[in-house]
């Protein structure tokens, strides 16, 4: 976390936070804080002063009123303002610098809402009170991240935080997941966005994120090469399109111009199968997912669910002309 972005971001959570103190105190506990006795002790002598204010300011218009007629009384008896909360207080500046992105992911789940429907009224949208409330959190939040180049970024659905990915990456992702649901592989593109979740997340899941990524590639390879199979896997894919590659061509053409073969494909297959290193405990070659492995892996499955999907791979056909030519 740059230097210059501490202050602001702590004074954003203080504001956020006291949107809604109640829930200041479930975040201490979902994230393990403890309030100091201290702090605690200080509030409760702050609020016995406001108590005792409370009573001199209340005698004092009592004996203001009883001196005014009945037309020039006042209707509201001024109050004085209560002590901040102390679990806000201490979200926002007695926490360690590391757990503030946790506080920051925490709010942002807990009292923001997700953008309205593309469908949905603009006018009725603004009316909403969570829309408005979302808005106020969200827009300078966001500058404070941009302003900063802060790895982090607000989630879509505004409900937290998320690792900033490159662009490039990010459009190859919609495209590969657009390909996906068009061709009729909706799981396909729920498993990319999974996976894609999992990795930029506050606490990254790069492991989890791998099994996604198999996920996404296998819902639309097996149903593709193994429809009859009925427990087909992403490695009997590979082996199916490396054995029969007599059977199948590629969009990419050769150097003599003809359809090309499925080797490129089957060497992608082959990484993003064999490189799942943790998918089996117990053994010596049993390695955690790293993340730069997870990115690396998540990188290939976009490719190859848009690939797939667009049946940049298909079986091989032989034009009626060139079997004429052949005799």
């Amino acid at each position: 976390m740059p230097a210059s972005l501490e202050p602001a971001l702590r004074a954003w959570i203080e504001k956020t936070a006291a949107l809604n103190p109640d829930e200041a105190q479930h975040v201490m506990v979902r994230l393990d804080l403890v309030l100091p006795e201290a702090d605690w002790d200080e509030y409760e002598r702050q609020l016995r002063k406001c108590q005792r204010e409370q009573v001199r300011v209340d005698a004092r218009w009592e004996a203001e009123q009883a001196r005014r007629t009945e037309s020039t009384r006042a209707g509201v008896a001024p109050v004085v303002p209560l002590p901040p909360d102390p679990y806000v207080l201490f979200l926002a500046w007695g926490t360690e610098r590391e757990v503030l992105w946790d506080v920051v992911d925490d709010l942002l789940f807990l009292l923001c809402t997700e953008p309205p429907a593309p469908e949905k009224s603009p006018f009725a949208t603004w009316f909403t009170g969570s829309f408005r409330r979302t808005k106020r959190m969200v827009e300078p939040l966001n500058r404070l991240l941009v302003e900063s180049r802060s790895v982090y970024e607000v989630t879509p659905d505004q409900r937290g935080l998320q690792r900033r990915m490159e662009a490039g990456l990010s459009e190859a992702l919609k495209v590969a997941a657009n390909a996906a649901e068009s061709s009729g592989y909706l799981a396909a593109r729920q498993y990319l966005e999974r996976a894609r979740d999992k990795l930029m997340a506050v606490h990254t899941d790069p492991s989890g994120a791998y099994v996604d990524l198999i996920r996404a590639v296998e819902a639309v390879a097996c149903p593709m090469f193994l429809p009859l199979d009925p427990l087909p896997t992403l490695g009997k894919v590979r082996n199916h399109l490396r054995d029969a590659d007599a059977k199948y061509e590629y969009v990419l053409t050769d150097k003599s111009g003809k359809p090309g073969n499925t080797g490129g494909v089957v060497a992608m297959l082959t990484d993003l199968w064999e490189g799942h290193s943790d998918r089996h405990a117990g053994g010596p070659r049993e390695v955690p997912v790293s993340q730069e492995a997870a990115e690396a892996a998540l990188t290939i499955a976009t490719a190859l669910v848009t690939l797939l999907s667009s049946s940049a791979v298909r079986p091989r056909i032989d034009a009626p002309a060139q079997r004429q030519v052949a005799r």
